[in-house]
């Protein structure tokens, strides 16, 4: 096989492989535009690349409990307004703003999160001034 060859095939699979890639960084499959606010406990907390991840249970006003899987952008990215690996702990009652999937699913993308001591994260600080409103963090794209 020629270099040549060899070389073309070689950069034709790695376009191939990182198409997906690509699109797995959308943000298309959320509702950005309605908001759901969960009240639920923490049942599982990844603080990883690439995406923060945290599950929990909602307990609907029938009783019954809804599992929800609910991602947000990298630690590096969160790391500034208030993520840490010890933010969530399971068993723990906690708040979160997400916007859901538009299929339904309780799946969502986390806006704002108020842990069980009742720190904010996920929103960046106002400027200097109290006065300015608070800015949510960009949806990841």
């Amino acid at each position: 096989m020629s270099k040549r060859l060899l070389t073309a095939l070689t950069l034709t699979l790695g376009l191939l492989i990182s198409i997906p890639l690509f699109a797995h960084h959308g943000s298309a499959s959320y509702a950005t535009d309605k908001q759901v606010v969960l009240k639920g406990t923490v049942t599982r907390w990844l603080y990883a690349s690439p995406h923060l991840l945290l599950m929990l249970d909602v307990k609907g006003e029938n009783g019954e409990v809804t599992h929800w899987v609910l991602e947000s952008q990298s630690p590096t990215v969160m790391y500034p307004t208030g993520y840490r690996k010890d933010s969530f702990k399971p068993g723990e009652e906690v708040t979160v703003t997400a916007s859901q999937a538009r299929n339904g699913k309780p799946i969502g993308r986390i806006i704002e999160a108020i842990t069980a001591d009742g720190t904010k994260l996920g929103r960046l600080p106002a400027a200097a001034s109290q006065d300015q409103p608070e800015v949510s963090v960009p949806a990841h794209q």
